[in-house]
């Protein structure tokens, strides 16, 4: 039995590693989207696209996803909000989508910084919006702590703390990095499974039901998705609302009635950092609103710009 149960990890290790390998010969083949780029910065190669404005331009808006989300997350907000005058750029985070995975030997660099790099290197900071979703919103506050950027939209947004350093040895293992490339790459091959997480984070049966899934699953079953989690953790800076008040622009943040991801202690502790900002409430929604509630959020949001801006 126990020659039988080495023979089988054996063969799981060899597996997973071809399917990774594999992942990674077929994405310098062809890009994840016909408007696909990439920033190069240090270690990180940063996968993000653009979308131009319809018309005169007003404006153009960073937008950062949530967690264990890519672009993709964005794509229904985007073309209304280029019908409207904005250009849109979306980029996927470090270790999501379809950027650098961060390893032991990766010299790290803070979010934050890289997606001001990645604005500057398409236009002047101080002319752009940003916006995020979920953890997306934590990175966003930060940047607009630093920066002089027009407005702050913030879409269930998440703030982020440091993980327990003393998890740090555990989770940066190479056992549970290999347990969580494994259930990332074969975990969401399960359809129904991620159709029921997408229904949790909507609280819509009939979008779940209808979902394109490959939109979540391509990037996750990307080049060690699991394993660049893992060292993420210990990665990120915390978001700072203590320094909120340092935030001199225009706020908008919001929220869902049906949110289960993020909780009312999270909620408050970011509405209570930004007690001027223009709130919205979206009634039955969601974490992930910004997909199935695209239409509405829009409106919300162009009217928020439109008076502010």
């Amino acid at each position: 039995m126990k020659k039988l149960i080495s023979i089988l990890c054996v063969f799981a290790v060899v597996f997973s590693a071809c399917s990774v390998f594999a992942c990674a010969a077929d994405a310098k083949e062809e890009l994840p989207y016909e408007n696909s780029q990439y920033f190069e910065i240090g270690d990180y190669s940063i996968h993000y696209r653009v979308f131009p404005a319809q018309g005169t331009p007003k404006g153009r808006i960073m937008m950062l996803h949530g967690f264990l989300c890519s672009t993709y997350a964005w794509r229904n907000m985007v073309p209304i909000l280029n019908e409207a005058g904005y250009d849109c750029v979306l980029a996927d985070l470090p270790n999501f989508g379809f950027s650098t995975r961060e390893n032991k030997d990766t010299e790290i660099i803070d979010r934050e910084d890289i997606v001001v790099a990645l604005m500057e290197s398409i236009a002047p900071a101080d002319e752009w919006i940003i916006a995020g979703h979920s953890m997306g919103g934590g990175v966003a506050v930060n940047i607009a702590i630093e920066e002089d950027v027009e407005a702050l939209l913030l879409y269930c947004p998440a703030p982020q703390s440091e993980f327990p350093r003393q998890m740090k040895g555990l989770m940066t293992s190479g056992p549970m990095k290999f347990i969580m490339n494994l259930f990332f790459n074969y975990g969401t091959r399960i359809v129904p499974l991620v159709k029921m997480i997408i229904y949790a984070a909507t609280m819509d049966w009939k979008f779940a039901m209808d979902y394109d899934v490959t939109g979540v699953t391509d990037a996750t079953q990307h080049d060690g998705f699991g394993g660049g989690l893992c060292e993420m953790m210990f990665n990120v800076k915390a978001t700072q609302l203590d320094r909120a008040d340092e935030v001199d622009c225009p706020v908008f943040i919001c929220q869902a009635s049906k949110d289960i991801i993020i909780n009312q202690t999270m909620k408050d502790q970011m509405n209570g950092a930004f007690p001027d900002a223009t709130a919205y409430l979206v009634e039955g929604g969601g974490h992930q609103c910004i997909e199935n509630r695209a239409e509405e959020i829009c409106k919300a949001t162009l009217d928020f710009l439109n008076e502010n801006l």
